[in-house]
């Protein structure tokens, strides 16, 4: 049995002062949700994900992402409330490209592409000035999930918009 070495964490776009060890708590606590489910695997797979066992304060700020391939596109399969309330809308079926990125599309596909070739995990901190003249400003946390041909099939966002309410 071969046995992976840990996932390295990217962090080449951080913004700020804050640290892994001073995430937001609801980052951290979803952090070891996702260590313990993948074991000595380099990432979880997708089938061992469960819902249920999300620390349930995360579920506002999580945004699920299909990774789609020939040509690799990113489609939200699910958006917290915290996520729709920032963008005035479900992005649930939505493709990235689709969607209000606040001119940073490049970016964010830079990041997903990094988190789907290299099975990292990345963290980054943003902000921006949405269409909808909301100024959004979060810790992205970006997870990978394997899928059943051993590709990474999934994405977990944690977007974590609120440093006040320590849910």
């Amino acid at each position: 049995m071969t046995i992976d070495p840990p996932a390295r964490h990217s962090v080449p776009q951080i913004h700020s002062s804050r640290t892994i060890f001073d995430m937001h708590p609801i980052a951290k606590a979803f952090d070891r949700y996702w260590h313990q489910l993948k074991g000595v695997r380099k990432i979880p797979r997708f089938l061992d994900f469960n819902i249920n066992d999300v620390p349930g304060n995360a579920l506002p700020y999580m945004s699920l992402l299909q990774v789609e391939n020939n040509p690799r596109r990113y489609r939200y399969r699910l958006a917290g409330t915290s996520v729709v309330a920032a963008y005035g809308q479900d992005l649930s079926g939505v493709y990235l490209d689709e969607i209000d990125t606040g001119g940073r599309y490049d970016r964010y596909v830079h990041n997903f592409n990094e988190v789907t070739d290299d099975r990292v995990v990345n963290r980054t901190t943003d902000k921006y000035l949405m269409e909808n003249g909301r100024l959004y400003s979060f810790d992205g946390h970006l997870y990978p999930f394997e899928g059943v041909g051993g590709d990474v099939s999934r994405i977990i966002i944690l977007a974590i918009d609120d440093w006040t309410a320590l849910r």
